[in-house]
């Protein structure tokens, strides 16, 4: 196997990007506010993929190299627009370009690209990538300052729409965006619109189950490399996140899966060894300097400070968006019936790691491919969502935590807590109900379950507005103790479920 980069002038290509841009604003009279920039992959090269197929198996060094090209592709990108700022006036008038609005700072937006190939690859597993890319290869700390950009983006191209929402698409490592935001002193705003988190799917056949496994020894890594760069940001980021960063959206799990996860499978726990969830644990740490924050997490209670800790005093508005699944392997929610089938996480091993080279089984499971894709199985083809019902011991935690939070934040506007939750049986499951089904209280489809918070203030109309905290759980109560937590908040709210679309 080899890499084939096409355009190895990272310097021109993030310059040509940047002009682009200027260019667009000065036709219209405008200061250079925004730039887009696109992050490639190098193709992999397959010349013939019929005589000399490429290996099931991307060797650790085509990673690196992938990895090494990534890495310079953002350190151009910042190396030209440091340059483009350092220009004259007269030198950018000259070229018809617009000078950088140093006074409103600039939006960055990197793109990340999906993997593509000279010739499409005969073996699936080349497609489904579980190593990260980083930055470490290049020194992130010799990434140049930047001090007129108010907003970092970095979201993910997407792949052909026939594949999976991860098909070809690289995962960047966690602290990729954190290195990112300690050289821009005055950044004010970070939009990820999907930090590379996702389920196994509920593939039929065991081909495409196996192509498309989720290695939980690298998920389990990435999540504790961003817990250890918050908690040692000078360590390991060689900087601190700026104190100017004041709004994050933070999505590590996209929202359109939510009738596509099966609920029925043994989940990793990716939380040991550490005591804490150690991606709560980052994220709780830089929260405390937000004003707004959108949280898109598999998150345990470790996400809202401790007493002793950093309160979120500065916080606004207030977002959370929880998974059903703790990152620790168990889930917040079990069936109508009490159904849990694992109620533990298993511990991960070297085993839960993508092998180096091409084993005994990818070769079996290429077999199976070529001759059946679903291996001679009868499977079900659909997920089985049926997790609607809240566990009181792991639920009660969470609550608990969001109410303490929310009452030590004198500057809240609104804040919730929610999860989004679905009757969604497998065909055997939906068998077993009968006609004795969900509840006729939860929405069709998807539906919100969880908590928000209004505060109090006064109206135009010279009206004090109390504030109150509204409830989506159904016939559901928490504990008397966490009660009496939201009751200390404000007036208490019940709401009918509501169904929720599941498209962004």
């Amino acid at each position: 196997m080899a890499i084939l980069i096409l355009e190895p002038d990272v310097d021109g290509r993030a310059r040509v990007s940047i002009e682009h841009s200027g260019a667009r604003h000065a036709e219209v009279g405008r200061l250079l506010g925004s730039v887009g920039h696109d992050i490639d992959m190098p193709l992999l090269e397959n010349a013939r993929p019929e005589e000399d197929p490429l290996p099931c198996r991307e060797p650790v060094e085509e990673t690196t190299a992938v990895s090494r090209h990534f890495s310079a592709q953002i350190h151009a990108l910042y190396r030209q627009l440091a340059d483009y700022q350092a220009r004259s006036a007269a030198e950018l008038a000259e070229l018809k370009l617009a000078p950088i609005d140093t006074e409103n700072g600039i939006v960055v937006k990197m793109t990340v690209g999906c993997q593509s190939f000279t010739s499409y690859p005969h073996c699936q597993h080349l497609i489904y990538h579980a190593r990260r890319l980083t930055l470490h290869d290049l020194n992130p700390e010799t990434l140049p300052t930047l001090p007129f950009v108010r907003k970092l983006r970095i979201a993910q191209g997407s792949g052909p729409r026939r594949e999976f929402h991860f098909s070809r698409v690289r995962p960047v490592s966690l602290r990729v965006p954190l290195e990112c935001l300690v050289h821009l002193p005055s950044v004010a705003e970070i939009d990820c619109p999907w930090l590379w988190e996702w389920l196994p799917v509920p593939a039929a056949g065991r081909p495409m189950r196996h192509f498309t496994r989720v290695w939980e020894g690298p998920w389990r890594d990435a999540r504790h490399e961003f817990g250890a760069a918050m908690e040692k940001q000078e360590e390991l980021l060689g900087l601190r996140i700026p104190t100017s960063l004041t709004k994050a959206r933070l999505w590590f799990w996209q929202p359109r899966l939510a009738l596509e996860n099966n609920q029925a499978l043994a989940m990793a726990d990716l939380v040991a060894p550490a005591e804490r969830d150690p991606l709560s644990v980052g994220v709780c740490i830089l929260a405390a300097q937000l004003q707004e924050l959108n949280l898109r997490a598999f998150i345990t209670e470790h996400l809202f400070p401790a007493p002793e800790a950093p309160q979120w005093s500065r916080m606004r508005r207030l977002t959370i968006e929880f998974h059903p699944l703790r990152p620790d392997g168990s889930w917040y929610f079990v069936g109508p019936r009490g159904e849990d089938p694992y109620p533990e996480g298993f511990a991960i091993s070297e085993d839960h790691y993508p092998p180096l080279q091409t084993t005994a089984e990818d070769e079996d499971v290429d077999e199976q491919w070529d001759e059946d894709p679903q291996g001679g199985e009868e499977v079900e083809f659909f997920p089985d969502v049926f997790r609607t019902e809240p566990v009181n011991e792991r639920i009660g935690p969470l609550l608990s935590g969001f109410a303490t939070a929310v009452k030590n934040m004198g500057a809240l506007e609104d804040a919730e807590l929610f999860a989004s939750l679905a009757w969604h049986p497998s065909e055997t499951r939906a068998n077993e109900y009968g006609d004795d089904m969900v509840p006729n209280n939860r929405g069709n489809g998807v539906y919100r379950w969880g908590v928000g918070y209004v505060a109090s203030n006064s109206g135009g109309n010279g009206r004090e507005r109390h504030a109150l905290v509204q409830w989506q759980v159904g016939d559901w109560r928490p504990s008397q103790g966490v009660l009496d937590l939201f009751e200390s908040l404000g007036q208490q709210e019940w709401l009918d479920f509501e169904s929720c679309s599941r498209t962004n």
